[in-house]
C-alpha cells in the first residue's frame, strides 16, 4: 500500500497545485523553466524523500484549477503541501541561475541546457525529426542543430551553478534527421571526454544507425533510455508515428542487446512508458516486455500540454496510477535486478516511482 505522502504526489499529479501568495513571495526568481510537458511544474522533495513535479495553472491552465484544494504554502520559513486531509513539509527547488546568462555565441544557457533535480539535460537538436502528438518539441520549436562548444559550455556552467549545482546529465532533446546521426555522435562525444568522471547518459529513440551501445560505453556514456513511450502499435500509430515505424520489436531488441552491453540487470539501460494513454494492461504488457529483458520499466504519468494536439486530454487518475505502479512493482519483482526507474531519487519528480530501503535507489 502507498504511503500518504506517495499517494499525495498522485493527487498532485493528477489535480495540480495551487501557490499561495505567501509563497509566491517566498520564492527566489521563478519557479519553474517550463519547457517541457512532464516539466512544466515545480519540482519539489516532499518529506521521505518523495521528489514531485507539481503542475500548476500558469503552465498548464487546460487541467489545473487555481480552486484546486492541493496548496503550496509558506510559514514561519518553511514551505507545506497541503490537501485539506493532511500538511506535508515540502522543500521547492529553484531555477538555475544561468537560464539566462549567455554563451559566447550570444545565446542564453537555457537554449541548450535545463537543470531540474539534480540532472541537467542538454538538447542538440531543437525541434525534432518526428513528430509525437503529447510533445511540444516539434510544434513550437523549428529544427536546428546547435553548436557543440555551447553544448559542452552549458554543461560546465549547470555542474557550477550557484542555485542549483547540476550532478550528472542527460544529452536528450529531438530526434535527429539521418544526416545528423554523424554530428549526434560528436556531440556524444565532446560531452564524455570534456566531463569524464561525471555521469553522462543519452535518451534517444534508437533509430537505424543513431546509436552503437558498444561505442557509447567505449567513450563512457553511463547509461541508455530508451523510451518506449506506447506498447499498444495501434495506439503509437495514432499519436507517434514515428515512433510506430521503428517497431516495439526493434526498441526491444535494441534494449536487450544494449542490457548485455551495459552488463546486465544493474538500472543502466531503462526505458518510459506513458501512463493513460494506452490501456493499463497494454502498459503492464509493456512492463513486462522489459523486465524479461533486464530493462528497468520507467512509469510517466501522461501531462497534457496546452501547445499540443492533446492538449484537451486529462492526465491519469489518482487510482488508475496507483493501480499502474502496484502491478508493475509486482511484474518487477519477477525478475532479479530489475526495478522500477529510474534509480535516481531526485529524477523520480516526474515518474511514477518511490525510493525504498533498499540499496536499488540512491541519490546522485
Amino acid at each position: 500500500m502507498l504511503s500518504e505522502v506517495e499517494r499525495l504526489k498522485l493527487e498532485i499529479l493528477a489535480k495540480g497545485i495551487k501557490i499561495s501568495e505567501r509563497a509566491r513571495r517566498a520564492f527566489i526568481g521563478p519557479m519553474t523553466m517550463g519547457e517541457y510537458p512532464s516539466t512544466s511544474g515545480i519540482s519539489m522533495e516532499l518529506e521521505g524523500q518523495i521528489w514531485i513535479n507539481a503542475p500548476f495553472s500558469v503552465y498548464n491552465p487546460n487541467f489545473v484549477s487555481d480552486a484546486t484544494t492541493i496548496v503550496l504554502d509558506y510559514r514561519n520559513d518553511s514551505y507545506y503541501v497541503t490537501n485539506g486531509k493532511m500538511e506535508i513539509k515540502a522543500k521547492p527547488v529553484p531555477v538555475p541561475s544561468y537560464e539566462d546568462k549567455k554563451a559566447k555565441s550570444g545565446e542564453i544557457f537555457g537554449a541548450f541546457a535545463v537543470t531540474h533535480t539534480d540532472r541537467v539535460r542538454i538538447s542538440p537538436i531543437e525541434g525534432c525529426a518526428i513528430a509525437c502528438q503529447f510533445c511540444n518539441i516539434p510544434y513550437e520549436f523549428k529544427y536546428r542543430k546547435k553548436l557543440i562548444p555551447d553544448l559542452v559550455e552549458s554543461v560546465d556552467v549547470a555542474l557550477n551553478d550557484k542555485l542549483l549545482p547540476a550532478k550528472h546529465v542527460m544529452i536528450s532533446g529531438g530526434t535527429p534527421k539521418p544526416e545528423d546521426y554523424v554530428w549526434e555522435n560528436q556531440v556524444y562525444d565532446a560531452v564524455t571526454q570534456t566531463y569524464n568522471g561525471i555521469d553522462v547518459d543519452i535518451m534517444m529513440v534508437p533509430m537505424p544507425g543513431l546509436l552503437d551501445p558498444v561505442r557509447l560505453k567505449e567513450i563512457g556514456v553511463h547509461g541508455l533510455s530508451i523510451n518506449i513511450e506506447l506498447h499498444n502499435e495501434n495506439t503509437a500509430k495514432r499519436i507517434a508515428y514515428g515512433k510506430f515505424k521503428v517497431g516495439i520489436k526493434a526498441y526491444l531488441d535494441f534494449i536487450e542487446n544494449a542490457v548485455k552491453v551495459y552488463g546486465g540487470r544493474n538500472g543502466k539501460v531503462r526505458s518510459l512508458l506513458m501512463l493513460s494513454l494506452e490501456s493499463l494492461e497494454d502498459t503492464l504488457k509493456g512492463v513486462k516486455a522489459l523486465a524479461q529483458v533486464g530493462c528497468d520499466p520507467v512509469l510517466s504519468p501522461f501531462r497534457p500540454d496546452p501547445r499540443t494536439p492533446m492538449k484537451n486530454a486529462k492526465p491519469p487518475s489518482i487510482e488508475f496510477m496507483e493501480q499502474a505502479y502496484e502491478q508493475a512493482r509486482d511484474i518487477v519483482k519477477k525478475y532479479p535486478g530489475v526495478a522500477l526507474g529510474p534509480r535516481c531519487i531526485p529524477c523520480m519528480h516526474n515518474t511514477l516511482t518511490f525510493p525504498d530501503r533498499s540499496s536499488v535507489y540512491y541519490n546522485s
